[in-house]
């Protein structure tokens, strides 16, 4: 397995036109990410797997940071909060092995190389663990995120028919993409 790269947090970097840092999420950043989930446009939150713009929801996703299981790095520019990339690992036991990355990047951030980046320092964190495959679910209708997880390395692995729901009731096929760690 390649030796991952070390990285130390905060670090900052252009994107594009953007002056980006990047940082680790603590508990301190709760109220943040919630203020940052919660302005999204309901456009952006149809498809998420938990409900972040809950404050108990948030509540659990930082339990989980501090309890080892997920690892967020958040993306800033300016001082505002732009986008995040999770690692979840799997918590069912034949599945340990693999760890579930979640991106979400404001709308208007889009299109500037954030996602790629952020995806880049999760699979940079993923050679220090023990997992060995990382996979992304994600609509059939969400062509660009698709095609970011594409350029990535990753490759379809299922579609599953009306496998999941959004929140206006409507059902959407599920795409499941996935990529060795060792590969990143």
């Amino acid at each position: 397995m390649a030796k991952p790269k070390i990285r130390t947090y905060p670090w900052t970097t252009r994107a594009y036109d953007l002056e980006v840092t990047f940082r680790m999420m603590t508990p301190e950043d709760r109220d943040r990410v919630l203020a940052f989930t919660q302005s999204l446009p309901e456009r952006n939150l149809l498809f998420m797997r938990i409900d972040i713009t809950k404050p108990e929801v948030v509540d659990q996703w930082i339990r989980n940071i501090e309890d080892g299981t997920t690892v967020t790095v958040l993306a800033e520019e300016s001082g505002e909060l732009v986008g995040y990339c999770s690692l979840h690992h799997s918590e069912i036991l034949w599945a340990r092995h693999l760890g579930e990355i979640r991106l979400l990047v404001a709308p208007n951030f889009r299109g500037k190389g954030l996602g790629g980046l952020l995806a880049g320092q999760i699979f940079d964190i993923a050679q220090g663990t023990e997992l060995s495959k990382l996979v992304v679910n994600m609509m059939s209708t969400q062509r660009d995120a698709q095609s970011l997880f594409h350029r990535l390395g990753f490759i379809p692995e299922a579609m599953l028919h009306d496998w999941a729901i959004d929140r206006a009731g409507r059902t959407h096929d599920l795409i499941i993409m996935s990529r060795e760690v060792e590969d990143s």
